[in-house]
C-alpha cells in the first residue's frame, strides 16, 4: 500500500480543512444516511417500521440496499479522491495466507460468541438472551438463503470496505488508526443494538478482532472471510438447530 496514491497526498495536505473534509466522509458513510435511504421505500410500502423487523425477505432486502447505497456513496468519494478500493486493501497479493487465516478466525469467532454469553448469563442475566429477533424472522429455506446472501454482501463485503475506509481516514486525517478501530468497534457494537445488549457487545468485539486484522495484514481477504464466514455459519448452525429441537 505504501506506493499508492494516498500516501502522497496524505503527506501534503493535512490542514484542518482536510480533516473536516475526512471527518464528514465518516460520517457519511457511518451507516445513518444510507440506513434512512434504504428504509424510504419500505417506509413508502408498509408505512411502519415494525413490518420490517418481522419478514426475513424484507431484513435481507434492507440490508442488500442499504449495502449497495453505502458502497455506492464510498466509491464516489474514493473517485473524488482519486482513490481506488486497492488503497483500501483490496488486494490479493497473499490471498491464501490471507484466506486461510480468515477461515482460522472463525473458531475464534465463536468461542467470544460462547464467553460473551456466558458473561452476560453469570454477570449481567437482565441482559442475556439466546434470542435473535432478526434470525428469528427466517421461516423458509428460501429466507435462509436470501439471509445468508445478504450476510455475505453486507457483512462480509460492505461492513469490512467500510471499516476499512474509517481506519484509513482515522489513520490519514483523524488521529490514527488504533484511535479509529476503537472508535468504530464501539458504533459497529451500537449498530447491532436491535438485536440486543449482549448481541451488540459481541459484535464490537468482532469489529475490534477484524479491524486488528486488517491492519496487521494490509488486506480485507482475511476479514471478509473471517466475516463471512462466520455469518453464514451461524445461520445456517441456527436454521438446523431450531429443526432438530422442533
Amino acid at each position: 500500500m505504501e506506493g499508492s496514491p494516498i500516501y502522497s497526498y496524505r503527506f501534503e495536505k493535512r490542514s484542518w480543512a482536510d480533516r473536516l473534509f475526512a471527518f464528514l466522509e465518516v460520517l457519511g458513510l457511518a451507516g445513518i444516511l444510507s440506513g434512512l435511504v434504504a428504509a424510504l421505500p419500505f417506509s413508502l410500502h408498509a408505512g411502519n417500521h415494525a413490518i420490517l423487523l418481522k419478514d426475513a425477505r424484507l431484513i435481507a432486502c434492507f440490508l442488500l440496499l442499504e449495502a449497495f447505497v453505502t458502497l455506492l456513496l464510498m466509491l464516489l468519494i474514493l473517485r473524488l479522491h482519486r482513490e481506488s478500493l486497492a488503497d483500501l486493501g483490496w488486494n490479493w497479493d497473499h490471498w491464501i495466507s490471507d484466506l486461510l487465516l480468515g477461515v482460522s478466525l472463525v473458531p475464534i469467532l465463536f468461542l467470544v460468541s460462547l464467553l460473551v454469553a456466558l458473561g452476560f448469563k453469570v454477570l449481567l442475566p437482565n441482559y442475556y438472551t439466546d434470542r435473535n429477533p432478526l434470525i428469528e424472522s427466517i421461516q423458509s429455506p428460501g429466507d435462509l438463503a436470501l439471509f445468508i446472501v445478504a450476510a455475505l454482501f453486507a457483512g462480509g463485503v460492505k461492513e469490512e470496505l467500510q471499516r476499512a475506509f474509517v481506519l484509513v481516514r482515522f489513520r490519514d486525517y483523524l488521529g490514527g488508526a488504533k484511535l479509529g478501530l476503537v472508535i468504530w468497534s464501539v458504533a459497529f457494537g451500537a449498530g447491532h443494538y436491535l438485536q440486543g445488549v449482549q448481541n451488540a457487545v459481541a459484535a464490537g468485539l468482532f469489529g475490534l478482532l477484524f479491524g486488528a486484522v486488517y491492519l496487521a495484514r494490509g488486506s480485507l481477504v482475511a476479514p471478509m472471510v473471517a466475516h463471512g464466514a462466520y455469518d453464514s455459519l451461524a445461520l445456517l448452525a441456527y436454521w438446523f438447530l431450531r429443526r432438530v429441537s422442533g
